[in-house]
């Protein structure tokens, strides 16, 4: 399983560099056509609402419906379990908190892999390799 960070959905709206575009949403369509491996969590979806909102200025319509499109990725909820674990995933690793609740959550699914821009490429985290594939 692959979890997909904010910003791999982000750029996959994005028109402002049509090569990541490119990249995010080929991402995105193999993981929800193909091979049926794409992670994210609630986290990631109000981050992506947050930005759709700030920087592309989509409407209430537009989001909707490209959360309808994100529906059939695995999601799971951040909980207080979620946040505690995330707590020793930010102290073990020195990463800040909110990658460590990504960290977290893509560890919770079972996921292999962590595709972001954020975290360090090639790193792993808890037996999950980081992959930026911008």
């Amino acid at each position: 399983m692959r979890f997909f960070d904010t910003n791999v959905l982000v750029y996959a709206q994005d028109d402002s560099d049509p090569r990541k575009r490119e990249i995010a949403i080929d991402l995105i369509t193999h993981a929800l056509e193909v091979n049926h491996d794409g992670c994210i969590s609630t986290q990631v979806l109000q981050e992506f609402c947050n930005t759709m909102y700030k920087k592309t200025k989509r409407t209430r319509q537009e989001i909707d419906t490209l959360l309808d499109y994100f529906r059939d990725l695995l999601e799971i909820d951040v909980t207080i379990d979620l946040v505690r674990h995330a707590i020793d995933v930010k102290e073990e690793y020195g990463i800040q908190f909110y990658d460590a609740l990504i960290v977290s959550a893509a560890e919770k699914i079972g996921c292999t892999e962590i595709v972001s821009e954020d975290l360090n490429p090639a790193q792993t985290y808890r037996g999950m390799a980081v992959v930026n594939p911008f």
